[in-house]
């Protein structure tokens, strides 16, 4: 690991703690004796995301956490729950074990998911999400959620 202050490339780890789906270590550089922190994350590598009109992207972790934030616009959440959510849904596209999976799965997913979370903002997510072609279907699924 680089120090951030001589930009020397050895450096000793004086401890490491795991934070859920994350390793934060605790680092001090074999030159200048500088301590510093490193969070190290997982990163999903080679998932590829079929978009509704066929083509075929790679998985960007940053687009459904965007997209997810965007349903929680203007309601009160803190980034843990926001980040929660999210690696929740990264867990659940994993578990699915499709490659490449499609846009729509993923938006059920993320609706499966917060749902449990937050209400208004399952809404909010489902009338960016869902293809509604009309008013009417979009009162169906109002009344189909205040059924369940």
């Amino acid at each position: 690991m680089i120090c951030p202050k001589c930009h020397h490339d050895q450096s000793k780890v004086l401890d490491s703690r795991s934070s859920g789906k994350s390793i934060r270590r605790r680092r001090e550089c074999s030159n200048c004796g500088y301590r510093f922190s490193t969070l190290e994350e997982v990163k999903i590598l080679d998932l590829y995301v079929e978009k509704r009109n066929g083509k075929i992207e790679t998985f960007v972790q940053d687009k459904l956490e965007f997209g997810v934030r965007k349903a929680f616009n203007k309601r009160k959440v803190d980034n843990v729950k926001i980040a929660g959510l999210v690696q929740k849904v990264v867990e659940d596209i994993l578990a699915t074990d499709k490659n490449p999976i499609k846009t729509t799965k993923i938006g059920n997913l993320v609706l499966k998911n917060l749902r449990k979370v937050d209400e208004a903002a399952y809404i909010c997510f489902w009338a960016m999400f869902g293809n509604f072609e009309s008013l009417e279907e979009f009162k169906k699924l109002l009344k189909d959620f205040d059924a369940n």
